[in-house]
């Protein structure tokens, strides 16, 4: 039981580690592999494919059991990751990403289903709290994993990739331990068609997001058509899963108020985690100057706050069954530390920046993987599966469109920052290169990309609040210590 569990962790680590660890590596992935414009889509395609994936994963889970489309999602990650460590330009670069993140969906919501099929719900608590360690180190240490990487001589950003496959193959080798429970195969066939809208919708949400403002205006005729058709989608989704026979989000699940507001509370909390993630780094990098490496060791506030909560939060839980509280207060800190990096600027004290991070990690700490948890003791046993999946689509559908509108809301902080006649796209390089530049140039990127940084905590505070108003409206239900 501990290997596997142990096989399970690893597992998260990597999955979770996918998403962070490149944040660090855009500013020298794009200078050394060009394609400046297609840079926010190294680390777009990953959350995409991630998003659309997961609830498909775990509802096979709850058709074939969990551990071998475990292992099919670790197989698909090591391709991707191998894929994106080769790649020879940023095409192949973001197609492996692609993969990666694929693999990185099942992984997410496959661990969750494995542990749910090993223990009964009270005892999960106190795994969750492992597995919220796993994530929050991925997701905060990631960073500096990555700033090594780029940083060591003979290494470089390509390790960001490569070093994730030893640890995704001994995950596996302990996931093959884990006993094969097959459920009882559900009525109906596959639902093909469910998956192929919900994956058609997610992507056109995160293409319009991305693009909107970018490569078109938002008030252009194809902003007005995609938005149109991804209504469209969403519309035709909803429609279909209410008749098919065993659909891929079945529309009974989110009558539970607990899984409703679960999802509700992922996505939200999700869109202002990841922002901070991706775009600190840069900040720290383009505007404060400091080499990748020293970067990620800046980061570190956000890891021990976040390892804290998650362990703390998941004893707790084990202990008394009760789980309201950590959310609770998790969304306030939350909220706490968006407001604190609101008024993010060029000069701002270490020591502010340091607290506002660490506060961010506490709160993050406390929330995303108790409410992996709250999903999945929403529903029946027959659906554990489909409901932890669903959880961890909202949080990374959260992820996919907070990083896609942050990015945009910051590039055109920057093209309206920058002197006439200069291209932003061909300036956020290495620190390095931004201080190669012409002195009042840098200095318009550095004031044009903070401000930028600024007006996205600064939406980022809403998000978190509303978060917590979701989970205060919730009735607690008790954990059952049997099952």
């Amino acid at each position: 039981m501990r290997a596997v569990l142990s096989g399970a962790l690893a597992a998260l680590f990597v999955g979770s580690l996918t998403n962070t660890i490149v944040g660090i590596a855009l500013p020298t992935i794009a200078g050394e592999l060009g394609g400046q414009d297609q840079v926010p889509w190294v680390a777009s395609a990953a959350l995409l494919t991630m998003t659309v994936a997961a609830p498909l994963w775990g509802k096979a889970a709850d058709r074939r059991g969990p551990r071998p489309l475990l292992l099919a999602a670790l197989g698909v990650f090591v391709a991707g990751s191998l894929l994106a460590g080769c790649a020879p330009a940023m095409s192949v670069l973001i197609a492996g990403r692609a993969f990666q993140g694929a693999g990185a969906g099942g992984i997410l919501a496959l661990t969750n289903a494995l542990v749910a099929s090993l223990v009964p719900a009270r005892q999960r608590g106190l795994y969750t709290g492992w597995f919220g360690v796993a994530f929050g180190t991925a997701s905060v240490a990631g960073p500096l994993i990555g700033g090594l990487f780029v940083g060591l001589p003979g290494l470089g950003w390509r390790w960001c990739f490569l070093g994730v496959i030893p640890v995704a193959l001994v995950a596996a080798l302990l996931v093959r331990l884990a006993p094969h429970h097959v459920p009882k195969t559900p009525l109906g066939g596959v639902d093909v068609l469910g998956g192929a809208l919900l994956a058609a919708g997610t992507s056109g949400l995160v293409v319009l997001l991305s693009a909107g403002g970018s490569a078109w205006p938002w008030s252009s005729w194809p902003t007005f058509a995609l938005g149109g058709g991804v209504l469209l989608l969403a519309v035709a989704c909803v429609r279909h899963e209410r008749h098919a026979a065993d659909p891929i989000l079945p529309p009974r699940l989110f009558a539970r108020p607990g899984l409703a507001v679960a999802c509700a509370t992922s996505f939200l909390v999700g869109a202002v985690m990841f922002g901070g993630v991706i775009y600190l780094p840069q900040y720290l990098q383009v505007v404060r100057g400091h080499d990748a490496t020293s970067a990620g060791l800046l980061m570190l506030p956000q890891v021990g706050t976040m390892i804290t909560a998650s362990a703390l939060s998941g004893y707790l839980i084990n202990r008394t069954g009760h789980w309201k509280v950590f959310p609770v207060v998790g969304c306030a800190l939350v909220t706490a530390g968006a407001v604190l990096l609101s008024p993010i600027a060029p000069d701002t004290s270490p020591w502010w920046l340091a607290g506002a991070m660490a506060v961010l990690g506490l709160g993050t700490g406390l929330t995303q993987q108790v409410l992996v948890l709250v999903a999945q003791n929403a529903v029946d046993a027959c659906d554990v599966g489909v409901a932890g999946a669903v959880a961890t689509f909202s949080r990374t559908l959260g992820g996919a469109v907070g990083v896609a509108a942050f990015g945009a809301m910051i590039s055109a902080r920057l093209r309206s920052g920058l002197p006439p006649g200069q291209d932003s796209r061909a300036l956020l390089g290495t620190p390095e290169a931004v201080a190669a530049l012409p002195a009042q140039v840098a200095d318009s990127v550095r004031a044009s990309y903070t401000a930028g940084l600024a007006s996205v905590f600064l939406v980022a505070v809403p998000l978190a609040a509303a978060a917590l108003a979701a989970v205060l409206l919730v009735r607690e239900t008790p954990l059952d210590p049997r099952g």
